[in-house]
């Protein structure tokens, strides 16, 4: 899917084609201005990359807690990912504790689209987000935000996490 990617590339330590799958849990944290209005916010992201694998769920768990925001990545070059999302929400509408907590939908792999035959466009990754997550989950804001990203090129990784902070703040802290 690419999470450690996306976290390796927003961080500013660019692309690498082979890493290794994240186990348990691995946490970072950067300080960023985003322009609230007219004035510019200093926030500081906790950026957990939580294992996929089924057997570290109970471990997960334990991170959602106290969550506002969260980028949920699935691959679009493989469908599966992609309603996979619906198991990683249930899990954060279960453990989060937050209220409205904000979420971004990011598919990943943008830069291989035209590569693969079984790839997952914008307009059929939007209507899975419209018709099986938005409004189906209690602990959510009532809109998910959906972008297209690669972690290879970088296209819209920045903008994923100024998205993600911008929608936090607003939301928990102005």
């Amino acid at each position: 899917m690419g999470k450690t990617s996306l976290r390796s590339r927003y961080l500013g330590r660019g692309f690498q084609s082979e890493y290794l799958p994240t186990l348990g849990s691995d946490f970072v944290t950067k300080k960023t201005a985003i322009k609230v209005g007219s004035e510019s916010k200093e926030i500081r992201f906790q950026i957990w990359d939580l294992a996929s694998q089924p057997t570290f769920s109970e471990v997960r768990t334990l991170y959602f807690k106290h969550a506002v925001g969260s980028l949920l990545i699935f691959d679009i070059t493989s469908p599966q990912t992609l309603y996979n999302l619906q198991r990683w929400l249930d899990e954060l509408n279960q453990h989060s504790g937050s209220t409205g907590m904000v979420i971004i939908v990011l598919g990943n792999k943008l830069d291989l689209r035209d590569v693969g035959t079984h790839n997952i466009n914008e307009k059929e990754a939007q209507e899975f987000i419209n018709d099986k997550l938005t409004n189906k989950f209690k602990n959510i804001d009532n809109k998910i935000q959906f972008l297209e990203t690669s972690a290879k090129t970088g296209v819209n990784v920045d903008k994923a996490f100024t998205e993600l902070g911008l929608r936090s703040y607003s939301k928990y802290y102005s």
